[in-house]
């Protein structure tokens, strides 16, 4: 069945006594309307929603209002790769290389590993418009979304965290994409973060996060009643892509491509792979753009 669900949101929260910061994000939301927008099957919807939770994560750690982290994964499966991207304004975007895996999508349990191979390269990038901020890789063997953002944590940024993601789908779309990071700071208790490593591995964690636990239940279920919660930031599906920004980059276009078009009085058809929006642009304008060059 269905489960309930809150709007797209992060939440974070901090446990004094502890001093462990946990982060939660609900991303169903953008997850459903990235595999309407590029026609996913649902093995690469189901991968593409797992990723969003997990930049949606990173994403924690935005600071400047133009500031973006993008997560991207090349792996030796059949899904061949993926790209996520969240920004500091609370937006989510992103894409799988392969969108239809046939064999895959007709399986009646889908099978991630088999999608994502045995073989798996994580980078990841904080990045303000035209200038990286900072960057890491990480190689995971089997390919794992979760396990590549932990490596990265640890190798890149010498810090200590846990990561579950829940990615769940029913009749073939996207039921559910929710994730939690749970991080022990410098002077954190050592004691209190093994015993929460415990739920993340026994699967406690997992299950209350396809049951749609609130973040204040998981905090509870760690046995951090003492946590103070920041107020919940939303977050939501958008890209950046306009008419404008087609119409510039046509612009820049050669000559005799545009020439082509217009001898062929074809218009120009471009599709955004971050979102999958496409735009058309007439063959009156591409004339237009043609004169405007002499």
């Amino acid at each position: 069945m269905i489960m309930s669900k809150t709007a797209d949101s992060r939440v974070t929260a901090y446990s004094p006594s502890a001093k462990i910061s946990l982060v939660f994000v609900e991303v169903t939301d953008s997850a459903r309307e990235l595999e309407r927008s590029h026609l996913c099957g649902p093995t690469a919807g189901l991968i593409l929603a797992e990723a969003l939770a997990a930049v949606a994560l990173l994403g924690a750690e935005l600071s400047q209002p133009e500031e973006t982290v993008t997560l991207r994964m090349r792996v030796s499966g059949p899904v061949g790769g993926l790209l996520v991207e969240a920004g500091a304004d609370g937006s989510l975007r992103g894409y799988t290389q392969v969108k239809v895996m046939n064999d895959l999508d007709a399986c009646e349990e889908l099978d991630l590993s088999c999608a994502l191979g045995d073989q798996g390269e994580v980078q990841i990038i904080r990045s303000l418009p035209g200038k990286i901020l900072a960057s890491g890789v990480a190689e995971v063997s089997p390919a794992s979304v979760v396990k590549g953002l932990e490596q990265y944590y640890r190798n890149s940024l010498q810090r200590q965290v846990l990561v579950q993601i829940a990615a769940l789908a029913y009749g073939g779309f996207i039921d559910g994409s929710r994730g939690l990071l749970a991080e022990c700071l410098p002077d954190g208790d050592r004691e209190a973060f093994e015993r929460i490593a415990r739920f993340f591995e026994d699967g406690t964690i997992q299950e209350s996060l396809e049951a749609s636990a609130s973040p204040q239940t998981l905090c509870s279920t760690l046995g951090l009643d003492d946590c103070v919660f920041q107020p919940a930031k939303p977050m939501q599906f958008a890209c950046r892509c306009t008419s404008e920004r087609v119409d510039a980059m046509l612009a820049g276009m050669p000559s005799a491509d545009l020439e082509d078009l217009v001898r062929e009085d074809r218009p120009a058809r471009i599709f955004c792979h971050m979102c999958g929006k496409g735009y058309e642009v007439s063959v009156d304008r591409l004339r237009q753009i043609l004169s405007d060059r002499g």
